[in-house]
């Protein structure tokens, strides 16, 4: 045991002494930040969206994220109480300055990783456990711009310091359109709503469907101030493998596919006008259905459901469907992806794919990480 304790240790030690060499001061933009300002409320979800972006950056060791970004949410959450203005507060509008609460940010993770220098401070860490291997990518492909935004939480619980309920991992995969702000929100506090519902963490699929409905209600306030654009659709899942459960929601045609013993089983029926049941509830509430190149709402929105899309509410709805799945065991993997993936790939060719890349590459200490790159290649 005293020589697991020495590893894990030294692994942290290793990356908090290589962190503090290489942070660069001088780097006014190290993350991305949005194009809107936020509200105290919001301060949480963008707080934890920046430090894990660039955390991951820096490749910090996974079981360490989600310890480092609630004490820096949590510190964050003070400064911007005790001293709202070092945090880009602005008294005559009421929110926060997006780029100066992100340099804030950044400056207090880097504070708190320098903490752990001192072996007292590292001893506290709490030592790794067994988290589902994971791996994600993204590229623009033919677009102008890159609309689409993922999220990976290894640790749900521990970053959002939720307890009794076994460890929990979120991942959330937002499709873009019409700009990028809706994803961009959504990536960074779909995940803040789940874990503030008053249901979580007792009941986790009436809290997931709160938190997608959240999401859009805030935005499409935002919006409305802030002269905002654009919606996303959405599939976000929670794994709880305590109790062999697992949650999955979605808005629009963003795809989730569990594979069990090499059946690719697909969970999510896509919300789409061409659906009947979609067809007849935009119909009655005053919109219509076209074909151009595809059936869309009002001609013009090839989704039914999605975050955002201000202007065609109340149509296109943020109401998602949530699905809850019991584990046995014959499980192999989940893929989550948007249409990018799926217009291109059967759901046959993505586990085959996934199967073989496996196989052939047992023992690559980086052969998971691989996966989503061919993947992505495959759609190309």
């Amino acid at each position: 045991m005293s020589e697991v304790c020495v590893d894990y240790l030294d692994a942290y030690r290793k990356f908090f002494d290589t962190f503090t060499l290489t942070v660069d001061p001088s780097d006014q933009l190290p993350v991305k930040v949005p194009g809107y300002n936020l509200l105290e409320e919001e301060i949480v979800g963008a707080v934890a969206d920046w430090s894990l972006q660039y955390l991951e950056q820096r490749r910090c060791p996974t079981f360490l994220i989600a310890h480092l970004v609630r004490k820096v949410v949590e510190e964050v959450r003070v400064q911007s109480k005790v001293d709202p203005i070092s945090c880009g507060y602005r008294g005559e509008t009421g929110d926060f300055l997006s780029l100066k609460l992100m340099q804030t940010c950044i400056s207090k993770l880097v504070e708190v990783c320098a903490r752990y220098q001192d072996n007292a401070e590292l001893s506290s860490l709490p030592p790794p456990h067994p988290l589902p291997p994971t791996t994600s990518c993204a590229v623009k492909n033919c677009r102008r711009s890159m609309e689409d935004r993922h999220v990976v939480i290894h640790d749900f619980h521990a970053l959002f310091n939720i307890k009794d309920y076994g460890p929990a991992s979120y991942y959330g995969v937002f499709d873009g359109h019409n700009g990028i702000d809706a994803a961009v929100y959504s990536v960074s506090h779909l995940h803040q709503y789940l874990a503030e519902s008053q249901h979580y963490p007792s009941q986790p699929m009436l809290a997931m469907r709160e938190a997608c409905i959240r999401t859009d209600e805030l935005f499409t306030i935002k919006a409305d101030k802030e002269n905002l654009h654009g919606g996303t659709t959405a599939v976000y899942a929670l794994l709880r493998p305590k109790e062999q459960k697992l949650y999955v929601g979605w808005l629009g045609d963003s795809l989730a596919v569990l594979v069990r013993r090499g059946v690719p089983y697909q969970i999510v029926r896509a919300h789409k006008p061409d659906r009947s049941d979609e067809r007849d509830r935009i119909e009655k509430l005053g919109g219509t259905i076209l074909f151009w190149g595809a059936w869309r709402v009002n001609g013009q929105l090839a989704v039914s459901r999605a975050i955002g899309d201000v202007e065609y509410k109340p149509c296109v709805s943020a109401k998602p469907d949530v699905e809850e799945i019991t584990l046995d065991g014959t499980e192999d993997f989940l893929i989550l992806a948007c249409d990018g993936l799926w217009d291109f790939v059967t759901e046959q060719e993505a586990t085959n794919l996934v199967y073989n890349h496996l196989q052939e590459n047992a023992g690559d200490p980086g052969c998971v990480e691989a996966v989503s790159h061919r993947l992505v290649a495959l759609a190309k």
